[in-house]
């Protein structure tokens, strides 16, 4: 009976610690199933936050990491020591599993032509990695910094990500040429994390000062703290659908959830003279937007899961646009990202299928 005993409170201790953080590195929101996914590094797993804020594990018994997380269509891939991994979302079962021959596998982010990008943080390099073709190339080498958190950005073609060490730099990396650029000299150190919000605007998780800080979607001006009191805020994630940034702290095993003001956001995407009608829909809408004169324009539309749903170019005039927003057989009920690029101006949507 005693024996019995001690394997139920070691189970249960097993269980607990199983369900709790344990070097929280990454965040990402799973919008098909609305709950947060967070790499667990000490534990070696992936735990799922509902709703309510009850964890469960979602993965489990990964040799080393995962560090960076990242969802594409319906599978989560990892960083995992010098390989990626990738799980379904509805079983968690492995359908990706590539070693890459990396040090130490640290941000992770994809484009919208099934490539994923992951930094080394140690062999201070980014590699691409093709999804179906299961291929890896080393496009960065001999960065002067460590690289760690990373984005894609669709209108500029290229992926932006942070550094390590002090008076850390924001850099980017064009995806035509390869060619590494300096985005923002910063002071911050130890920078982490980096997402973006609905408009555009950029978030940098950094250890100096243990904040967030906020850039607007050109890096033009001089940061702004959003949250601060942090401990060693590691790679954070933006929430779209509620406006809510995830941020793990790997120093004291917690996640910070910061919720923004969601009115206010609201406005600033749809002035009077810039919107989605009918929003939401059950079938095409329109998006209305000015121009101050005739001008490209270049207009994508996403999941919000980051899958390229449709492309347009073309010429718009001085004054009111009108584009049609149509919907596909392929397309099903929910929320898509709109992002709208006309010379120096960018604009985002959130447009609702019902």
């Amino acid at each position: 009976m005693k024996i019995l005993f001690t394997l139920f409170i070691l189970c249960s201790i097993q269980l607990c610690s199983a369900q709790t953080y344990s070097g929280p590195e990454s965040a990402e929101y799973d919008y098909a199933n609305t709950r947060w996914l967070i790499a667990n590094t000490q534990s070696h797993q992936v735990l799922a936050r509902d709703n309510s804020g009850a964890l469960a594990v979602f993965v489990d018994s990964l040799v080393s990491g995962p560090y960076g997380i990242e969802i594409v269509g319906d599978t989560l891939f990892c960083c995992c020591g010098s390989s990626i991994k990738g799980f379904l979302l509805n079983n968690a079962s492995q359908v990706f599993n590539l070693n890459v021959g990396a040090t130490f596998l640290n941000g992770l982010t994809h484009d919208a032509s099934g490539n994923l990008f992951a930094t080394d943080f140690s062999a201070k390099t980014i590699h691409k990695v093709g999804i179906n073709s299961q291929t890896d190339t080393i496009v960065a080498t001999g960065l002067v910094q460590s690289p760690n958190g990373i984005i894609f950005d669709v209108i500029g073609n290229r992926c932006i990500f942070v550094n390590w060490g002090s008076n850390a730099p924001i850099k980017a990396i064009d995806l035509s040429t390869y060619v590494v650029s300096v985005v923002k000299t910063t002071s911050l150190s130890s920078c982490d994390g980096i997402s973006r919000d609905g408009n555009g605007r950029y978030y940098v998780s950094n250890w100096g000062s243990q904040s967030v800080v906020q850039y607007d979607n050109t890096f033009s001006n001089a940061p702004v703290t959003v949250v601060s009191g942090l401990n060693n805020p590691a790679d954070i994630f933006y929430n779209t659908l509620n406006d809510t940034l995830a941020i793990p702290n790997a120093g004291n095993n917690t996640v910070t959830f910061f919720g923004f003001n969601t009115v206010d956001i609201k406005n600033y995407e749809f002035p009077n003279d810039r919107g989605v009608y009918p929003n939401p829909s059950n079938s095409n809408s329109n998006l209305f937007f000015h121009l101050n004169k005739s001008e490209y324009v270049l207009m994508e539309l996403y999941t919000l899961s980051g899958k390229l749903v449709s492309k347009n170019n073309f010429i718009g005039v001085s004054g009111v646009n009108s584009l049609p927003l149509l919907v596909n057989n392929s397309m099903r009920p929910g929320i898509y990202f709109i992002r709208l690029h006309s010379g120096k101006e960018n604009w985002n949507f959130k447009w609702t299928l019902e």
